[in-house]
């Protein structure tokens, strides 16, 4: 099978490309990107291609993965369409919402494999939360993804690149509330934060009522590395797993009950493998959360949130 990610910056690097060359039937991975000097070591990968070169109509690929800054995913995925059975696009899939809630967007939707990439949704430990909503009586499920401050040369701090802590880390809590409710939720409150020192939001936090649940979602860039979810049941009880939203290599997974039982221990593994392997394996139901209804109820609330920036 042949691969091509779009983007040779530091996530590519350092996530994608070692997933993806753990992939025993992937014969070749190839790098598209503006600039060809960049290097990448990996067994697998052929060569580092110019973008416009990657994406000419005679090549053809098994999988694209769109990992360019967000301003670009857009554009990237128009040029693909039409060349890649499967396509996963980095989140967000586009700030362009005209063309999100549009006919051209479900048309392509409906044409072709295409996935918004959020791999946390394939954690194993995601199967197990989701058991947990079942069977207990949980009345607050609340999350947050922060990270301390990058490289100010990072695209995230260049707002007509699509930087922004919103669409980097916001995506993540949003994503995870928008999958638990339906239409009838009522936003009790949303902050989004900014500084006059940086053109980007550096952050937010927003609370949501929906079928007797609170929902909180908070996210948030230059700030206290955080990455959990959080459940409370009605007597009390959390269930808290740490590393939620991504994780780091050889980390073990656990849902830590904070009381007397035992931690349910979900194991090592590499989301981003399990990933991809879901789409090489063309598992829609993995990917129901890239949808048509799902993927439109996800950016419905999203937008009222970008709105606010």
């Amino acid at each position: 099978m042949k691969v091509l990610v779009l983007g040779n910056g530091l996530h590519t690097n350092k996530r994608i490309i070692p997933a993806l060359n753990k992939i025993e039937y992937i014969d070749s991975i190839i790098v598209g990107d503006r600039n060809v000097d960049k290097e990448v070591t990996v067994d697998k990968i052929i060569k580092i291609l110019n973008f416009n070169e990657s994406v000419n109509s005679k090549q053809s690929y098994d999988l694209s993965v769109i990992a360019t800054p967000p301003y670009n995913h857009l554009e990237s995925f128009k040029k693909i369409k039409n060349i890649s059975k499967r396509i996963l696009v980095e989140k967000p899939f586009s700030n362009d919402f005209d063309y999100i809630f549009g006919e051209e967007m479900q048309n392509d939707i409906k044409n072709n494999l295409v996935f918004e990439s959020l791999m946390y949704f394939h954690h194993p430990v995601w199967s197990k939360l989701k058991n947990i909503l079942k069977s207990k009586n949980i009345l607050t499920i609340e999350s947050e993804f922060s990270v301390p401050h990058l490289s100010n040369k990072s695209f995230r701090y260049i707002k007509k690149l699509g930087g922004g802590s919103l669409n980097d880390q916001g995506i993540y809590p949003i994503s995870l509330i928008s999958e638990l409710i339906n239409d009838e939720y009522v936003i009790n409150s949303l902050t989004i934060e900014k500084e006059k020192s940086f053109e980007v939001d550096l952050g937010g936090e927003i609370n949501i009522s929906y079928d007797n649940k609170t929902f909180i979602g908070k996210w948030g860039l230059g700030k206290e590395y955080k990455n959990y979810i959080k459940f409370t049941d009605v007597d009390y009880k959390e269930y808290f797993v740490n590393f939620f939203y991504s994780k780091p290599d050889n980390t073990e997974v656990k849902i830590e009950t904070l009381d007397n039982n035992p931690d349910m221990k979900i194991g090592i593994y590499d989301q981003f493998k399990i990933m991809f392997e879901d789409a090489l394996k063309d598992d829609t139901k993995k990917f129901e959360y890239s949808n048509n209804i799902n993927l439109f109820k996800r950016y419905s609330l999203f937008k009222k949130v970008f709105e606010e920036i």
